[in-house]
């Protein structure tokens, strides 16, 4: 069986056996594929997905060449065709539990309805399982072009909205001190994201931690008018003054701009 991995370092393998993926712009042209598997790619698309705007003369017979080169490394590696010319470009076909990206939109769609309806132990295992699936920043192991650049910016906003889904699920569960830790890495890998920074004052108040409350903050505030200019959300400066006055509740699914947004599935 091939499986191709997207979520971090782009990989092959077959029966878990790593599969050599050739050049760096061959390997450009398989990533591209891989994120629009099962749909048409026109050679276009390809052609600024490897080369931006600057494709050299050769560049259509370079990927023709890109193209049959993946087309028998991939039905030698998997006994089947994959890799099929369509009108004005190329489909790769990819079967079910064969591509992580897949995988993890199904499962973070299935644990997002769960976690809507209430059922919250199936919900955190597909969330979970939707997590486990990233081993990285999304292609890492290519220097990519900018179109390209863009889809990786949604995938890794898909991965940052499915970490808020699942730590609000902690949140609205009461395993306050359980959400701690993920949110502290959470708001320091990303301090500008005031989703966070919300939940991890949330999971401090509620767990007792009101000092701790306080200070992510003023952490949060600094940032945001000292980088930003720009003064805190209406949600976490009410959580603020909640936190003063001892008067934090249980959570909600507030609004505005640290509200959720509900998970975009396979739509894009």
């Amino acid at each position: 069986m091939l499986y191709f991995t997207l979520l971090g370092p782009l990989g092959v393998t077959r029966d878990g056996a790593p599969v050599p993926l050739g050049t760096a712009k061959q390997q450009t042209v398989l990533a591209h594929l891989l994120l629009n598997a099962n749909r048409p790619v026109t050679v276009a698309g390809l052609l600024e997905a490897v080369w931006a705007d600057e494709p050299p003369a050769s560049a259509v017979k370079n990927l023709q060449l890109y193209v049959g080169r993946l087309r028998r490394l991939l039905s030698a590696a998997g006994g089947e065709q994959r890799l099929h010319t369509v009108h004005k470009g190329y489909r790769l076909d990819v079967g079910p539990g064969e591509l992580d990206l897949i995988s993890f939109r199904e499962f973070a769609e299935r644990g997002v309805t769960a976690s809507r309806e209430g059922d919250h132990e199936r919900a955190e295992t597909l969330l979970t399982r939707a997590l486990r699936l990233w081993r990285g920043r999304p292609l890492e192991s290519l220097a990519i072009t900018a179109p390209m650049e863009a889809e990786v910016h949604f995938l890794t906003e898909l991965q940052l909205m499915l970490w808020e889904e699942y730590a609000g699920l902690l949140l609205e569960t009461g395993r306050y001190h359980e959400a701690v830790p993920e949110l502290t890495r959470l708001t320091l890998a990303h301090p500008h994201r005031e989703r966070f920074s919300y939940q991890l004052m949330l999971a401090l108040a509620l767990g007792g931690d009101r000092s701790g409350a306080l200070n992510t903050y003023r952490r949060c505030y600094h940032l945001l008018v000292d980088e930003l200019g720009i003064e805190p959300c209406r949600e976490l400066s009410e959580l603020h003054d909640s936190v003063l006055t001892d008067s934090v509740s249980a959570p909600g699914r507030p609004s505005g701009r640290v509200g959720r947004v509900p998970f975009l599935s396979s739509a894009h």
